[in-house]
């Protein structure tokens, strides 16, 4: 799926991995990708949830970008973050309006509202990316190399959301404490 989300920050990938590539070479995967960011880049699960237990702390977010592109698309870009506001994800979304937006809750992590209102869904990864952007590490205050991915939510098995992430490397700074 090559569903672009345009947004105001850009990510230049040095590396691009299609999900069939990484189904295909599981066994080889830890050799070019760390465990712990397997983790993160391949859970099926609520990201927000697991960043949530991951920190053990509150995971709020910060809208920067929320509004309708036509009558049947919306982006909203994110800033996922503990409660002392570390950054510690970027998410940008392209939602087909397919799902109830009443129930759906534009100011709370996507989540959180399938999770309380009992909205079953499915996952289903596209691509990680591996690379750098200018803004991400301005905003993370750091300069390194991000992890990222691309993945569609579907709704009674109709595509209903399309989400970007990029990973703050202090991520894995939580995996220690």
């Amino acid at each position: 799926m090559n569903l672009y989300i345009y947004t105001f920050y850009n990510f230049h990938a040095i590396c691009i991995i299609p999900i069939n590539k990484i189904e295909e070479k599981a066994n080889k995967l830890i050799d070019f990708i760390p465990v712990k960011w397997q983790l993160i880049l391949t859970n099926n699960g609520s990201f927000t949830q697991a960043l949530t237990y991951l920190t053990n702390q509150i995971i709020d977010i910060k809208m920067l970008q929320n509004k309708h592109k036509t009558n049947k698309r919306h982006i909203r870009c994110v800033w996922l973050g503990a409660e002392i506001y570390t950054k510690l994800t970027f998410a940008r979304s392209l939602w087909l309006l397919t799902l109830d937006n009443q129930t759906i809750k534009t100011d709370k992590p996507i989540g959180k509202s399938f999770i309380k209102h009992k909205i079953d869904i499915y996952k289903k990864i596209h691509e990680i990316y591996y690379g750098y952007s200018q803004n991400f590490e301005k905003s993370f205050s750091l300069n390194k190399p991000l992890w990222g991915r691309k993945y569609t939510l579907y709704y009674k098995n109709k595509s209903s959301v399309t989400i970007q992430e990029f990973f703050s490397p202090d991520i894995l700074y939580f995996f220690y404490k």
